[in-house]
């Protein structure tokens, strides 16, 4: 479907941290195709009474805010996301992020530094009914809601079997794009360069971190320390 032809998507943004609030309004107040809510809710206690006064059709929901609602607090506002899609923001890929989008019932996460394309993509994606989430990501996630069992040294996935070397910024701005989800076309488009170029790039990410496969990127352990460097 045409996202023009369906209207505009409306957003809201929950956050108790002003600078992050202020960015993604900033990011998104003037984009072709997005309508934010009138107000923006950075106080956990009036996050369901304002999804309940106009439901946006996307909700960009701070962990740092989740993390501060009560269990019943969260229960009364899930209850009103049944026609609101829920995108998780956090400032990196950690251990328990997908756990929190599955529990919760969300629709996916999107990284707080994510370049304005891959947050427009993702916000799009979700309003039209999908998760963004990699399989890799949930697989994980639903391997850390089953009960832990002993791993031996052989068993450690091939990620984590080889010391991190220093991205270049090229690559960084690569691997972030990559960890929002989108295709190495989508990446050259954003960036400026030939596709080809992508995928060299990628190959000397693969190389440094040790993996074989591109969904295995956005789960190692030392890039969120490469991508603030």
């Amino acid at each position: 479907m045409d996202d023009k032809a369906a209207g505009p998507i409306t957003v809201m943004i929950a956050s108790d941290r002003q600078a992050l609030l202020l960015t993604w309004v900033a990011r998104l107040k003037r984009e072709p195709g997005i309508e934010l809510n009138a107000e923006s809710f950075g106080d956990p206690a009036r996050l369901g009474y304002g999804i309940e006064q106009k439901p946006p059709a996307v909700l960009l929901l701070d962990k740092a805010m989740l993390d501060r609602l009560d269990g019943e607090s969260i229960e009364r506002t899930r209850a009103l996301f049944e026609n609101t899609r829920v995108l998780l923001l956090w400032d990196e890929v950690c251990e328990g992020l997908v756990v929190d989008v599955l529990r919760y019932r969300f629709h996916g996460f999107l990284l707080t530094s994510c370049l304005r394309e891959a947050g427009l993509q993702s916000i799009r994606a979700v309003s039209r009914g999908e998760l963004w989430l990699s399989r890799i990501a949930l697989a994980n996630a639903i391997a850390d809601l089953l009960p832990a069992t002993p791993r031996t040294d052989a068993a450690k996935p091939l990620y984590l079997a080889r010391n991190s070397t220093a991205l270049t910024r090229r690559e960084q701005q690569i691997v972030e794009l990559l960890r929002c989800g989108c295709t190495n076309k989508e990446i050259a488009n954003e960036l400026g360069v030939m596709e080809d170029t992508v995928k060299k790039h990628l190959q000397s990410v693969f190389s440094k971190l040790g993996v074989h496969r591109r969904a295995l990127v956005s789960l190692h352990p030392h890039l969120a320390a490469s991508s603030r460097t």
